[in-house]
């Protein structure tokens, strides 16, 4: 029996998360709902209704195709939303070691590469390509942007955003709450809170 899916969010994430539903055999998206809907509508049989309407849909599966890791938490804790109401998304194209664990509400896009051991946390996005290295251990509400690369053995603490094309070397910790710019090569810890950039990666931003 299919899955009815409902995705949150109308913009370019939720699109790709569209596409890997309407590849997968067992999943069916039956509705997208966002602030900017306000009048419900149905198209290509896809039900579109604003998101202050989401108790009306939670006998489907919930997925959040929203790339702002703190508006993911922030809908999670607003509308008190459970383990039970989600769904993991994993995209065909996708490489997943056997022995890797992926947690509730995650997303895994096209062509990436989870290896050995590695964990990752909740309502977490492993973006087009990515490559998440043996025994790493990714928190919640992360992001690993396309085509970023972490080495093995690297933790990457909550709410972090790992941008496009980045390179961490092995047995590096990177704090919570982190943006690490487009580009950047890490080459030591980084602490949490701040926003490091370049080639090796400097902070340039610390923040509360």
């Amino acid at each position: 029996m299919m899955k009815k899916v409902v995705i949150i969010g109308n913009g370019g994430h939720a699109k790709v998360i569209l596409d890997i539903i309407n590849r997968k055999k067992d999943l069916i998206l039956y509705a997208i709902l966002d602030d900017s809907i306000i009048d419900k509508f149905e198209k290509d049989d896809i039900i579109y209704d604003s998101l202050s309407k989401l108790k009306e849909y939670l006998h489907a599966k919930l997925i959040i195709g929203i790339g702002n890791n703190k508006v993911r938490e922030k809908i999670v804790k607003k509308f008190n939303l459970d383990n039970h109401n989600f769904l993991t998304i994993i995209d065909e194209s996708a490489i997943i070691s056997q022995s890797a664990k992926i947690d509730v509400g995650t997303v895994v896009m096209p062509n990436a590469i989870i290896n050995s051991n590695a964990i990752i946390g909740k309502h977490s996005i492993i973006n087009s390509g990515a490559i998440v290295e043996h025994d790493n251990k990714l928190g919640d509400y992360t992001h690993i942007s396309p085509g970023a690369t972490l080495s093995g053995t690297v933790t990457v603490g909550n709410f972090t955003h790992i941008g496009s094309g980045s390179v961490v070397i092995p047995n590096i910790q990177i704090g919570e709450n982190c943006i690490i710019g487009a580009g950047s090569v890490i080459i030591k810890d980084i602490e949490s809170n701040v926003t490091a950039v370049g080639n090796p990666a400097r902070i340039i931003k610390r923040s509360e």
